[in-house]
C-alpha cells in the first residue's frame, strides 16, 4: 500500500512539474515555418495562456534570429 502511494505521488509530481515546460525547439524551424507561426499569432483575438506562451516563444526566436542578422520575421 505504501509503495502504491509513493508511486502515485511521484507520478503526479512529475506530471505537474512538466506542465510549464516547453518541449518545442524552435531553432529547428526553418524561416518559412517560423514566419507562418509568428504571423498566426497576430490574428488570434483572445489567446489562451498556452497560445500566449507559444507566441512569446515565437517572438523570442524571431528576435534571436534578427540579432544574428537573419530577418525571418517581418
Amino acid at each position: 500500500m505504501l509503495v502504491t502511494r509513493i508511486f502515485t505521488l511521484l507520478c503526479l509530481s512529475l506530471i505537474i512539474s512538466s506542465c510549464d515546460t516547453s518541449n518545442e525547439d524552435l531553432t529547428g524551424l526553418n524561416n518559412i515555418e517560423l514566419r507562418k507561426k509568428w504571423r498566426e499569432c497576430a490574428y488570434i483575438n483572445t489567446p489562451s495562456s498556452s497560445e500566449q506562451k507559444a507566441c512569446a516563444n515565437y517572438e523570442r526566436e524571431c528576435n534571436d534570429r534578427k540579432n544574428k542578422g537573419n530577418l525571418s520575421c517581418y
